[in-house]
């Protein structure tokens, strides 16, 4: 039975893809590298970070150029993400699921330290049962963040559902053995119609809509109905 949430935050709770995509975009035409625009990003965003960059660029970089990229990347968005804001439904849905009396955490490949001074944390933190950053923003996967997150949170694979908006989410969860719900609103998405497709999850088409088929999950395994 599905009783915890780990919900993604970059691009899921937090609308920060026009600044993440931006701030690629920078790093790139400092390092002379081809043009970043909205629809190669969502074509070609993987994790880690380092393929990511040499499927944008079309070959092999060097250590210098993936040092150059992460540098320019973090100073272009750490310029344009003050401005950014959690998405309009991220409260109501985290205030959904938590007065069903489950539980939910926020797990997020930004570096902990930055994660945990950001002021737009602040309307849902209370409603958050764990909230892990990086330990270091180092490019890792995130199935191994996944997983350590979940054995913090002690809990079985199969009692938590993972919400995301991106390819790395969903492989993450089924790697460590909980479900996904793949968080993708239409023409704001950072992942392609067909790229969304062919993960073979529930798709939803916002927070709200997450929450939703989460709790049909519950009822599914519980056979009866659930507190709300």
């Amino acid at each position: 039975m599905i009783e915890h949430i780990v919900w993604d935050w970059n691009g899921t709770l937090f609308d920060d893809g026009p600044a993440m995509v931006l701030a690629t975009a920078d790093a790139f035409a400092v390092a002379g590298l081809p043009e970043v625009t909205p629809e190669r990003f969502r074509d070609h965003f993987t994790r880690p970070i380092t393929d990511f960059y040499e499927n944008l660029a079309g070959r092999s970089l060097t250590g210098a150029e993936q040092t150059l990229l992460d540098e320019q990347f973090q100073v272009s968005y750490a310029r344009r993400v003050a401005a950014a804001t959690l998405h309009a439904d991220t409260l109501n849905a985290l205030t959904m699921w938590y007065e069903t009396g489950r539980t939910q955490s926020l797990l997020s490949m930004y570096p902990h330290d930055l994660l945990v001074a950001m002021a737009q944390l602040s309307p849902i933190r209370s409603l958050l049962s764990r909230l892990d950053g990086t330990p270091d923003g180092s490019p890792h996967g995130k199935e191994p963040h996944l997983r350590g997150h979940i054995e913090r949170l002690g809990l079985s694979p199969d009692q938590v559902l993972v919400v995301g908006d991106n390819t790395d989410d969903m492989v993450a969860a089924r790697a460590c053995g909980a479900k996904g719900v793949l968080y993708h609103p239409g023409d704001a998405a950072l992942l392609s119609v067909a790229r969304a497709e062919d993960l073979a999850v529930p798709i939803a088409s916002s927070l709200s809509e997450a929450v939703r088929l989460a709790l049909t999950l519950v009822d599914e395994f519980s056979g009866g109905g659930h507190d709300t």
